[in-house]
């Protein structure tokens, strides 16, 4: 999608045409621009004259973003003369959709001189790209004041991991006025703020904050080892008996008071589990992993839409997390969103989780997912490489069980 009010300069710049498509599979499915509303804005089609140079440019602008979040630059960029804006847009292709950042290089190159912030350009760009990486792309609507809201965090998320300041960071909307705005994008006061917790959420997404406040390293060193060995133990007593070790050292441990928190869940006992995991996260509201496990206990209490808020706050801090895209993939199962937890499971997958059966559950519900949108063979396909990856898995069976 796309992201700010436009500025008046840019408000009178001349209209540019599309050009008429007639094949659908190059129809634009989604598109949102950084300056102005996208309430009616029509993205210039990919075959547009485009410049190579400035593509390039772009294309190491991106790779340093994507780059941030762990993840390759599968992106098509497409520069416009005369366009002045950024733009997040989608185009349908036979098999789904290809994801584009239309630009103008010299109206942005411009427009940074302007704000006298070396960190616009990317900024701009990394918002752009939230929308991308959010999803915001799959519902075939244009800009909405949260999803800009989600840009803009991603935005000071991604500004603060490549060495920009706060005050860089927020200054990407400096333009604007305090409150005109188009309906579909929020008010400099919010995109302030959004930005800012973006920010300030990577400057504190230190792993085990509550351990490295402990000075005794001998202390960090047994809690740390005691978390990880009950990490890889089944054994519900066990695991209770190694993380009440690793507490024992360091009692303010979060990750390990929300570790306990999964083992009651694993004992079906959802009230202790819930008040583990909310006094970790409460400890450390920084760390993905933690919003996470909260998650799966409010999914077995099945708090769908609060599950669903923790799970997008755990994506955010923690961008290359494929159990989180998972976990929301489970709960857009539960909606009946079938599109939406194949792409996410597909999203999971792009980035190689390394325990096997966790690939194999992933495959499973990407599998799910394609056979209930009559898929059956990308469904097959994808069953059949779980199977191979974890052949003791039960949930397939359980799935072809019950389609019978």
């Amino acid at each position: 999608m796309l992201l700010a009010t436009l500025l008046g300069t840019a408000q009178n710049r001349p209209s540019i045409q599309p050009i008429v498509q007639k094949d659908l599979r190059n129809k634009v499915s989604f598109a949102c621009n950084f300056f102005g509303s996208s309430a009616s804005y029509e993205p210039i089609p990919a075959e547009a004259v485009s410049d190579e140079n400035a593509e390039k440019w772009m294309n190491n602008l991106v790779t340093r973003i994507t780059g941030v979040v762990g993840l390759r630059n599968r992106f098509r960029l497409v520069a416009l003369q005369n366009f002045n804006n950024c733009a997040a847009v989608c185009f349908n292709n036979e098999t789904g959709q290809d994801r584009f950042i239309q630009f103008d290089r010299q109206f942005l190159e411009n427009f940074q001189k302007k704000t006298n912030n070396k960190w616009f350009v990317t900024g701009v760009l990394a918002h752009e790209l939230g929308h991308h990486f959010n999803g915001h792309s799959l519902d075939g609507i244009g800009s909405r004041p949260d999803k800009e809201i989600e840009a803009d965090e991603f935005a000071g998320f991604i500004l603060q991991k490549l060495g920009a300041k706060e005050d860089d960071a927020v200054s990407i909307f400096s333009f604007l006025n305090e409150t005109d705005g188009p309906p579909t994008h929020p008010v400099k006061s919010k995109r302030y703020a959004a930005v800012s917790r973006g920010w300030n959420s990577a400057a504190g997404n230190s792993i085990w904050v509550s351990l490295l406040l402990e000075n005794d390293a001998d202390k960090k060193e047994i809690a740390y080892e005691a978390l990880m060995a009950a990490r890889n133990t089944s054994n519900p007593e066990q695991k209770l008996a190694l993380i009440n070790k690793a507490l024992s050292k360091v009692p303010g441990y979060a990750e390990a008071i929300s570790e306990k928190g999964q083992v009651y869940l694993q004992l079906n006992q959802l009230t202790a589990a819930e008040q583990y995991c909310k006094d970790a996260l409460a400890l450390e509201p920084y760390i993905g992993i933690l919003r996470l496990n909260l998650a799966k206990v409010l999914m077995a209490e099945q708090q769908y839409d609060a599950a669903f808020s923790l799970v997008q706050d755990a994506i955010y801090l923690k961008p290359v997390f494929p159990e989180a895209y998972h976990l929301r993939a489970h709960i857009y199962l539960n909606k009946k969103s079938w599109a939406m937890a194949a792409n996410d499971c597909g999203i999971a997958l792009l980035m190689n989780p390394d325990n096997t059966a966790t690939r194999a559950d992933i495959l499973i519900t990407k599998g799910i997912a394609h056979s209930e949108l009559n898929q059956e063979e990308i469904a097959t396909a994808c069953f059949a490489e779980a199977e191979k990856l974890d052949p003791s898995n039960k949930r397939l069976a359980e799935y072809r069980s019950a389609k019978k």
